[in-house]
């Protein structure tokens, strides 16, 4: 693979890094690195969402971030979502004070009526909340555990991870979605305490990490903004499009290519094109029955897909199972 030019130098775009310190609730403490947040109200009379202090960036094709819960606090009640950013709107020649900020909402649960988009993954009951509609979603989460959130603009969808496991595709994006979303987590717990990783610590999720390629890959460029491009697509969208095409050359001039079919694999993973990661992960498979990394991706996405028998089939052929096999294991099977 030839060395890929970057059409927008990654330091260039601005998005999140830390939470926004200056436009947030009395009831929020947030220390000098930006990035761990307190509730702190006696009471939990009031829901507060501490929003990123950039939005993601509109040219976005993929974004995630992770939130470690260092403490549940009273009663759990926790979110880890997405928001907009709301302004005063006049309505009847009346000022109406959008503040969602220091309101009363939780993540996701203001309603579609006020032209607002919102989801969230909530810890005390497993729910999923998007603009006011709710359901049922994942396991609780808690102490110790960490929560995932992936977004994909261009195939219009939300889902969550907990401790690296993902739990599906928790909703849609409207269709027509054009607008501005920050990274955001909700308390109402007294006592809840939460730290963000928007990409500086490896995630605990394997997919956004460079796991199975960092040691094998001989593209210096591609090695060095592996990890970046996973989680935050920016100005790389057309990276991966020139990354896949070189890859697929190669694969032309030899079909059995195990890196570059594993590469291409995981990479239309990534951006959600599942049915392309299948046919590559299949052939790499009839090569090598016992890859694992194969195995993982394949039996990820058809569980995904709802396929739950296809993806219990792989992950019981891991061999030894690690930790991820065993948890994702226990999530299909009660499905």
């Amino acid at each position: 693979m030839e060395n890929l030019e970057l059409i927008t130098p990654f330091s260039e775009i601005g998005f999140p890094t830390a939470w926004d310190t200056e436009n947030n609730s009395p009831f929020i403490n947030i220390d000098s690195s930006g990035l761990k947040v307190n509730y702190t109200d006696p009471d939990d009379n009031k829901a507060v969402i501490i929003r990123a202090n950039h939005p993601i960036p509109s040219q976005c094709w993929i974004f995630y971030f992770e939130i470690k819960i260092i403490n549940k606090g009273k009663n759990g009640m926790i979110g880890v979502g997405c928001c907009t950013k709301q302004n005063d709107k006049e309505i009847d020649e009346s000022i109406i004070k959008t503040d969602y900020i220091n309101n009363m909402l939780m993540p996701g649960q203001d309603s579609k009526e006020n032209e607002l988009w919102g989801c969230g993954y909530h810890g005390d009951d497993g729910y999923y909340f998007c603009s006011g509609d709710v359901e049922p979603y994942g396991p609780k989460y808690t102490t110790g555990d960490i929560i995932g959130c992936y977004l994909n603009f261009v195939n219009k969808m939300v889902f969550y991870t907990k401790n690296g496991i993902n739990l599906g595709i928790a909703c849609k994006l409207p269709n027509n979605w054009k607008g501005i979303l920050y990274p955001c987590v909700g308390f109402r717990s007294q006592g809840g305490s939460v730290e963000v990783n928007f990409g500086r610590e490896t995630f605990k999720y394997y997919v956004m990490t460079n796991e199975g390629f960092s040691k094998r890959s001989n593209n210096a460029l591609a090695l060095e903004y592996q990890e970046k491009i996973y989680y935050i697509m920016g100005g790389y969208e057309n990276m991966l499009v020139n990354l896949i095409g070189e890859l697929t050359k190669s694969l032309e001039k030899k079909q059995g290519n195990v890196f570059e079919l594993s590469y291409r694999g995981k990479i239309y993973f990534i951006i959600g094109e599942y049915d392309k990661a299948l046919e590559d992960l299949t052939r790499l498979l009839e090569i090598e029955p016992d890859n694992i990394t194969a195995l993982k991706y394949r039996g990820e996405i058809n569980y995904m897909m709802k396929r739950y028998d296809e993806s219990i089939a792989d992950l019981k052929k891991i061999k030894p199972k690690d930790i991820w096999t065993i948890e994702a294991y226990k999530l299909i099977e009660i499905l």
